[in-house]
């Protein structure tokens, strides 16, 4: 066949079929942003920028919350800077945000001492937050899998996992479960929504990535078969789930982004779970304020929009 002997201007005055692809909805939803200032086990030896006082972390959590994060992970330490699970002491920096962020979220990580299990874990510490006011603990991180770090033993059992749930609920805590991997995801499943001890939303964060050594088992490297556990984290989970990515270690960053553009519903930041700022080189992270900007201008260059705390609460599904 001989070849069509065709102008530009004939090629272009031709109809063409227009494609109308149809919108992706994947991004079309707004993100809930958690900050971590200080961690249960970061310190300042790993990076010297980490808060420790009641005044640093809260000054972290106030420029954070004006930056567009609308949940506070709570830590507290001691005057040694060790860890510590002392209401009075949650409650000197709680204080000091609620001044200036009075709507923000707090997200407490209720663990009272080494050897406690279930309920009695938690009892300790979120019995006199409650006393103080709802304000100090609205969400509290739950591990529905085992876990072993040294002298701590956490054991995740049906048991022990119901008598949690079923604590906090009952002091109108929304539990938000940490899912280390597969076998957490398994076990919120068959365990609290299959007998029908929970109802949805159901708040799980997809947890990956080096955070200080310990517990962490599903992992950010190599590069790309970290990415493509992410996704199967997420595709796991069960419907009705507030899906969300807590990523550690260097690689955070491109994980976050990619989490972001997967359509998770939040996404947990800060110094807690990092110390870089980028995967490819050995930078420290200066404040956690700085991380909250950067993951809050990613997010609008991707097109989507920041949640607000009332518009967290909703999503949530929390009080007012």
């Amino acid at each position: 066949m001989k070849p069509q002997e065709l102008s530009f201007e004939d090629f272009f005055s031709r109809e063409f079929p227009f494609i109308d692809e149809p919108e992706d909805k994947t991004m079309d939803k707004k993100l809930i942003i958690n900050v971590a200032t200080t961690g249960a086990f970061m310190t300042r030896k790993a990076n010297p920028n980490q808060p420790f006082t009641p005044e640093e972390i809260a000054k972290e959590v106030i420029e954070s919350y004006e930056a567009g994060a609308s949940i506070w992970h709570v830590h507290s330490r001691d005057e040694k800077g060790i860890a510590t699970s002392d209401p009075e002491i949650i409650k000197k920096t709680a204080d000091i945000v609620f001044k200036e962020c009075p709507d923000i979220i707090t997200s407490i990580s209720a663990w009272s001492a080494l050897g406690k299990q279930g309920a009695d874990l938690m009892r300790p510490i979120v019995d006199p937050l409650t006393v103080f006011g709802k304000e100090y603990s609205q969400m509290a991180v739950v591990i529905p899998v085992s876990q072993v770090a040294g002298p701590l033993t956490y054991l995740s059992t049906e048991e022990t996992l119901t008598s949690i749930v079923t604590y906090l609920y009952s002091k109108g805590v929304v539990p938000e479960y940490q899912g280390f991997n597969f076998v957490a995801i398994e076990n919120i499943k068959k365990w609290l929504i299959e007998p029908g001890v929970i109802k949805p939303p159901y708040v799980i964060n997809a947890i990956m990535g080096t955070h200080a050594g310990v517990f962490y088992e599903s992992h950010t490297t190599p590069y790309p078969w970290g990415l493509m556990y992410l996704m199967t984290m997420l595709e796991n989970m069960p419907e009705g789930t507030v899906k969300g990515a807590t990523i550690g270690g260097h690689n955070w960053l491109p994980m976050i982004t990619a989490a972001i553009i997967l359509g998770v519903d939040l996404v947990r930041i800060g110094m807690e779970d990092t110390i870089w700022m980028y995967p490819h080189k050995p930078d420290r992270i200066e404040s956690s304020v700085d991380v909250v900007k950067k993951v809050v201008n990613i997010t609008k260059e991707l097109g989507r929009e920041i949640a607000t705390p009332n518009e967290a609460r909703k999503i949530l599904g929390l009080a007012k």
